[in-house]
């Protein structure tokens, strides 16, 4: 169906089309190893964090709960001392991992396309 106005045609969209115009389709075509190397990543980020909670835990709050505040612990100190503990270090490693992995993955994906 097409009409004109003042000189210009117009068409309605759909209504010439018979099926036979190759059109454009745009596809995901990112590889589902990146995808699952950006879900590795994602489970070691939440890992890491679910390590350094659980060493803020037990390195800060838990001797505060139990003990009660010492005013001659520094908070820097005990800071230092959670975080260099086994949770601190291997949730640190974890995280480093996680920002690697998802950098390489991110990276992959967009140079190959999929």
């Amino acid at each position: 169906m097409q009409m004109q106005i003042a000189g210009y045609r117009l068409r309605s969209p759909g209504w010439d089309d018979d099926g036979t115009d190759n059109k454009p389709i745009l596809v995901e075509l990112t590889a589902k190893r990146w995808k699952g190397l950006m879900l590795i990543a994602y489970i070691f980020a939440v890992l890491s964090f679910l390590l350094l909670g659980w060493q803020l835990w037990s390195g800060i709050y838990q001797p505060l709960l139990e003990e009660g505040l010492k005013p001659e612990t520094s908070p820097m100190a005990v800071m230092g001392e959670t975080m260099s503990g086994f949770g601190g270090i291997i949730g640190f490693l974890f995280l480093g991992s996680a920002i690697a992995l998802s950098a390489y993955a991110r990276f992959m994906a967009w140079w190959r396309h999929g």
